[in-house]
């Protein structure tokens, strides 16, 4: 004959178990949210600044900007009544000079030979490093392609500019207040007169205030 008393603690442990199931998923909602990071995704043109630091939305706004000043001065309409073509430009890595944080240029790089592209107004090419990797594909066709299909060697086009500049960088702190300071200057300059028919300057400043 069962024991009486073991029938109050079975009833207990029963209702100890479904309390703890009914707790799980809160349990495991809780653990979640406080084990990892919290990702939201945005669009790639939305402006997101968490630091003050030089980011993407800074690249796209100075190459949109200092494009669309280059292409609006003289030595264009000049150019283009002297050649009836579009000038070619060569674009150059940008220098980063300064104290603060670290810039990827080829970001902006890129930006600008995209806005040069998109203009219709410019044939643009990449700096001479970036040419290395089809100099090797037009010398391994020299050596494997069948001659009616293979491209030919020092047939490349030159250019009449080059696209160069430097972005200067200065940090400034007192306290929780830091200062960033950034102005990028870009120079175009005619390739064989080596005259500089343009340059362009465009500044950022950032104030970040940090909480206590």
């Amino acid at each position: 004959m069962p024991l009486t008393h073991s029938q109050p603690l079975e009833s207990l442990m029963l209702r100890i178990l479904i309390l703890a199931a009914a707790a799980l998923p809160l349990m495991l909602a809780l653990s979640g949210c406080g084990g990892g990071p919290r990702i939201t995704r945005t669009a790639a043109d939305q402006e997101v600044d968490l630091s003050g630091n030089w980011n993407s939305t800074d690249s796209r706004q100075v190459a949109n900007a200092m494009i669309a000043d280059v292409m609006t001065r003289p030595w264009h309409t000049q150019f283009r009544s002297e050649n009836n073509r579009n000038p070619r430009v060569q674009v150059h890595n940008v220098v980063v000079r300064g104290t603060g944080d670290y810039i990827d240029t080829q970001i902006f790089t890129n930006d600008i030979v995209r806005e040069f592209i998109n203009s219709g107004l410019v044939d643009a090419y990449s700096a001479s490093s970036e040419r290395e990797d089809t100099r090797e594909v037009l010398a391994d066709q020299d050596r494997h392609a069948s001659a009616d299909t293979r491209q030919e060697a020092f047939a490349e086009t030159g250019t009449d500019f080059i696209l160069r500049g430097t972005i200067l960088t200065q940090d400034d702190q007192s306290g929780r207040t830091r200062h960033r300071y950034y102005s990028v200057d870009l120079n175009l300059t005619h390739i064989q007169t080596q005259r500089i028919v343009w340059q362009g300057n465009h500044r950022i400043s950032k104030v970040v205030q940090r909480r206590r």
